[in-house]
């Protein structure tokens, strides 16, 4: 049995190498894949095959049976060409041919099966003309039309299908000729205000033939619908630092889905505690001034279809719990993660809902927010956070009274080394041995993270490197310096510290220390001034006492008043009344001088001598000249 089997596989193998020693070949046309085509408008047969040897040289071969049937023409195409274009006037309409590839190479000549077909049954359509779409609040209507056909085949009919997408989709919604009306299709389920792009291709209506390309897309929009949904509605509240500032009133814009529509404006209704409108506008987006009167706010989204139903937000900051023991965490290339805790009271209302908001420290403009059902206690916060950069986030507890929000938390999304040191650096002398030193804090713009201790660089003359003082809390305004030497100057700068590294040091603060001997000089100083204190007031209490002692050992006339004639009342009024009889009196021109008149010298008797009278002592000299008695006392 096994020599029998053995015997049949030797006759095969010779059967082969005989066909290939007469260069007999089997059946190509299934590598080969020879296809024709009459295209249209071009007036063209394309026939196309698959790539063969770069080595080998395609020839095609065309033979008629009706008009020319002994007639064979042939066309040699490039090598590295898988297709050949043969002009109409090479073949005609209604005649029957027989098409054949042989290809020419070093392993000789292989030729594929024929392919036999008449014009009208290798015809492919040219692609429709699509007219624009015609787009109106009761639809959407596709028509199209294909005059190149008409003018080939003016008797038959074209069978067209259509497919259509939304011009953000990739995937297309197809409609099979069956499903289409060819005068004109009206497309259903469409989206509103949305762009979409039509496209359509036909097939001969006797189904001989290919299907034609698709047209160019067509975009058209669909008519707007009245928006969907509410507002996302917020406040500005104002923070602690600026309460001068006004509230403001926030929306987000709506989507393109949900608006359906090119949203016109903005209906804003403000209503008091009862619930009665004090202020009403329109505005364009997306934000507005409260006034200081309204305790609620409603605002609604209107486009030319209509208007979304008005979202309703309390104004009111109410006591009720709000969130506590915020945390935020950066996590790189994502966001910034938000942890909070809420512990309601017993008994109490329970939230609606918490809404997380983040700002700008700096600028304290509000970027975003996002809201979170109850029961959720984390959030990851999204958007263009810049690093370096310091952001307040806060979590407020909505009631339907109002809302209560934690403490805002400083973070940052990525931390950097300080770009500046401690400000205003001050010294103190304590003694000659301990300074205390005092800075400000390193303003916000430079901060670039979150502080998390202070460094004190301390160089003496004596020393090449300086003394290190560190960590200082984040939070301490000052640090006491212990151990210095007396009268040695010194040079001190300062540096913060991120997560990140080290910042830049501060510029450099010059400092001496005072000397020993000054203490004695103080010492000294402050005791006198202590016992010339003590004399004063010794003084202001012993007062009746000392004028006393004064009145007993001084003489009368050092503490007895006398009257000062220079200072006197009466002569002070006698020479204002002086003045004015001076005044009063009328003016007399100077006398003109004497004439020159004869002197009579007469000679008068001497006149008697007078007696001088006796001196009178009135007893006054006393008070100024003192007695015999006094003097004795004196002496």
């Amino acid at each position: 049995m096994s020599g029998t089997m053995k015997s049949r596989w030797d006759a095969a193998w010779l059967l082969l190498l005989a066909l290939k020693a007469f260069g007999l070949k089997e059946d190509q046309d299934a590598s080969v894949g020879l296809q024709c085509l009459w295209i249209l408008p071009n007036n063209v047969v394309n026939c196309s095959w698959s790539a063969l040897d770069v080595n080998s040289t395609p020839v095609l071969f065309y033979q008629s049976h009706k008009y020319h049937p002994g007639q064979i023409l042939q066309e040699q195409a490039q090598q590295e060409k898988n297709w050949l274009v043969t002009g109409k006037g090479q073949l005609m309409l209604g005649d029957l041919y027989s098409v054949w590839l042989e290809t020419r190479g070093a392993a000789g000549m292989e030729a594929s099966e024929k392919l036999n077909f008449s014009l009208d049954e290798i015809v492919k359509p040219p692609a429709p003309d699509l007219d624009p779409v015609a787009v109106s609040s009761s639809g959407v209507t596709v028509r199209w039309t294909n005059p190149h056909w008409s003018e080939h085949f003016a008797h038959q009919t074209l069978d067209c299908e259509l497919r259509y997408k939304t011009s953000k989709d990739d995937v297309w919604t197809c409609l099979d000729a069956e499903d289409v009306s060819q005068e004109g299709h009206e497309l259903e389920d469409l989206d509103p205000f949305t762009l979409y792009e039509v496209q359509a291709r036909c097939f001969p209506g006797d189904g001989q033939g290919f299907w034609s390309e698709w047209s160019p897309p067509q975009p058209f929009r669909t008519p707007e619908a009245a928006p969907l949904g509410q507002l996302d509605v917020w406040q500005k509240v104002n923070l602690p630092e600026n309460p001068e500032q006004k509230r403001h009133l926030l929306w987000k814009a709506l989507d393109q889905d949900t608006a359906r529509g090119n949203i016109l404006n903005y209906a804003v209704d403000f209503l008091d505690n009862h619930k009665t409108i004090v202020a009403s506008l329109v505005c364009v987006c997306c934000n507005v001034s409260v006034p200081a009167s309204a305790s609620y706010a409603q605002v609604s989204a209107c486009n030319s279809a209509g208007k979304t139903p008005p979202a309703i937000l309390s104004l009111e900051q109410t006591d009720l719990p709000g969130p506590w023991e915020v945390r935020v965490l950066p996590i790189r290339s994502l966001g910034l993660n938000v942890t909070w805790k809420f512990s309601p009271s017993a008994g109490a209302a329970q939230p609606e809902q918490y809404v997380v908001e983040w700002r700008e420290e700096v600028s304290s403009e509000l970027l975003n927010w996002t809201r979170r059902p109850v029961g959720c206690s984390t959030v990851l916060l999204r958007g263009d956070f810049r690093p370096k950069e310091p952001y307040l986030v806060s979590v407020y507890a909505v009631y339907a009274q109002g809302s209560n929000s934690s403490a805002p938390v400083r973070a940052y999304f990525q931390e950097g080394v300080p770009s500046a040191g401690p400000h205003a650096v001050q010294d103190r002398s304590i003694s000659s041995t301990v300074s205390l030193i005092s800075w400000e804090e390193i303003p916000l713009a430079n901060r670039s993270g979150l502080l998390t201790h202070y460094t004190i660089y301390l160089k003496p003359p004596t020393s090449r490197s300086p003394k290190v003082y560190s960590p200082i809390g984040a939070t301490e305004r000052s640090y006491t310096l212990e151990g210095l030497e007396p009268g040695m100057p010194y040079q001190l700068w300062m540096t913060g510290s991120t997560s990140a590294g080290e910042g830049i040091a501060s510029p450099v603060h010059h400092f001496r220390t005072h000397g020993a001997h000054w203490q004695i000089f103080v010492a000294v100083l402050l005791s006198v001034g202590f016992l010339l204190l003590l004399a004063v007031v010794v003084m202001l209490i012993m007062r009746t006492r000392v004028l006393s002692f004064c009145h007993k050992v001084l003489p009368l006339w050092c503490w007895e008043r006398v009257p000062d004639p220079g200072h006197s009342l009466v002569l002070v009024k006698m020479g204002v009344q002086g003045a004015a009889l001076a005044k009063e009196a009328p003016y007399q021109a100077p006398a003109k001088p004497p004439e020159e008149t004869d002197v009579l010298e007469i000679t008068e008797p001497a006149p008697p001598q007078m007696i001088q009278p006796a001196p009178v002592f009135s007893g006054y000299e006393k008070h100024f000249i003192p007695t015999r008695e006094e003097l004795q006392r004196l002496a």
